[in-house]
């Protein structure tokens, strides 16, 4: 396999090293790396036809007589800090002083499919896991909205409830139920049991298990069958993320599936009494890695007051989005609005 040319060029050396070693890491063998900070040997560089892959370019070197040559993605880095990405994730636009991380991810999700194949390690689906201490939060609703904006990034994606009444469908086209013929072999763990997944998924932007007709406790399904279809299907890596939307209920399972998950969403709202359930949560588990565990605020009203930023819990939870009200039309919220929210769309693409 051809090796992916790679040209960052920008005259400040000590601002492309970090990016350039991010390359390396990313790619390993598999790339040829140009990097360019004097101006004249850019000049010559380009004097010539070049078939580049990917080439990163300060806006301060860039001319229109780059189009010339044979480029496949094309990124420029600017200095201005106006630059707005809402909507239009994958422009060709950079704030330059982006986070190292956050300008490869664009820049391998704009690459085309040629590229990506080439790269050293390819990435393993992960686990989001979504929970909340307090109920009538709307977890689910995140936990979808977070499904809707990742399939709008074209990530493939499976949604699985494993709450004890599953009644998510309200928001979805198709209101079939899981074959029974497959809930006994998730209640029994059955060993290849991602061999069985057929007519028990479904798909409206993204795929999900279909829901429960009876509740999971009297099937006999609880946290255990449901950590083994998740390891399963991450194993297969049929998809790129497993959002995991769990039950409020705090037990030793839970926290083993949290510590099984890549990523722990809580959910909490600004209310008083919400805030002293997120505290009492807080008191029994250690949420200090801030790559881990993300704190969200749905139903945020701004005009009410915000417990989360006030009493024991300031410096104890950063909470990364608020999430507005959507409106007191629940019948307007479906997948199709979550998946163009804004605020869903940008908390999507943290874990891209």
């Amino acid at each position: 396999m051809e090796k992916v040319v790679v040209v960052l060029a920008d005259t400040d050396e000590k601002y492309l090293m970090p990016l350039e070693l991010k390359f390396i890491e990313e790619f390993k063998d598999n790339a040829d790396m140009n990097v360019i900070t004097d101006r004249d040997y850019f000049n010559t560089y380009f004097s010539v036809p070049r078939e580049i892959d990917i080439l990163i370019i300060n806006e301060n070197l860039y001319t229109e007589d780059i189009k010339r040559h044979n480029i496949a993605s094309l990124f420029i880095l600017t200095e201005s800090n106006d630059v707005s990405n809402e909507g239009e994730p994958f422009s060709n636009l950079i704030y330059k002083y982006t986070s190292v991380k956050e300008i490869f991810r664009r820049v391998i999700n704009a690459s085309t499919k040629d590229v990506l194949s080439t790269m050293g390690n390819k990435e393993k689906t992960q686990v989001i896991m979504v929970y909340s201490p307090c109920g009538g939060v709307g977890k689910s609703t995140v936990s979808l909205g977070i499904c809707a904006a990742l399939a709008g990034f074209h990530k493939r994606v499976l949604y699985v409830n494993t709450e004890t009444i599953q009644s998510y469908n309200y928001m979805l086209g198709n209101k079939e139920y899981c074959p029974g013929e497959f809930e006994k072999l998730l209640a029994s763990k059955k060993e290849n049991i991602v061999d069985c997944l057929k007519g028990a998924v479904g798909f409206e932007k993204f795929d999900y298990i279909l829901p429960f007709k009876y509740s999971a406790s009297s099937l006999n399904i609880n946290t255990k069958e449901f950590k083994h279809l998740v390891e399963a299907v991450k194993q297969a890596e049929m998809y790129d993320y497993i959002v995991l939307d769990s039950s409020s209920d705090f037990t030793l399972e839970k926290t083993m599936m949290m510590s099984f998950s890549d990523k722990v969403v809580i959910i909490t709202a600004q209310d008083r009494v919400s805030c002293l359930k997120l505290e009492y949560f807080l008191n029994n588990i250690d949420c200090s890695d801030k790559n881990k565990f993300i704190f969200i605020c749905n139903k945020y009203l701004p005009d009410r007051e915000n417990w989360l930023i006030k009493g024991n819990l300031v410096g104890r939870c950063l909470v990364s989005e608020y999430i507005d009200e959507f409106g007191s039309d629940p019948d307007s919220v479906n997948v199709e609005y979550l998946s163009t929210n804004k605020q869903f769309q940008k908390l999507a693409y943290t874990f891209i």
